[in-house]
């Protein structure tokens, strides 16, 4: 009996933890900003990066 009632109320909770928080209707809405509105790219250097060598000075954070 006590399965029971354990397993009744685990499929209860489990219905009301997955029911969604929007209202209804919000996946007809239209986004808020422009949709052709892109962020800027962002450019990579051409150059190589710098050489992979130990720290001379002390940087910030490092003891």
């Amino acid at each position: 009996m006590r399965r029971a009632v354990l397993i009744a109320v685990g499929v209860a909770v489990g219905l009301m933890a997955c029911r969604t928080t929007q209202p209804a209707g919000t996946e007809n809405r239209e986004p808020i900003g422009d949709p052709a509105q892109r962020e800027p790219r962002q450019v990579v250097p051409s150059e190589p990066p710098g050489n992979a060598e130990p720290l001379t000075e002390p940087d910030s954070g490092t003891p």
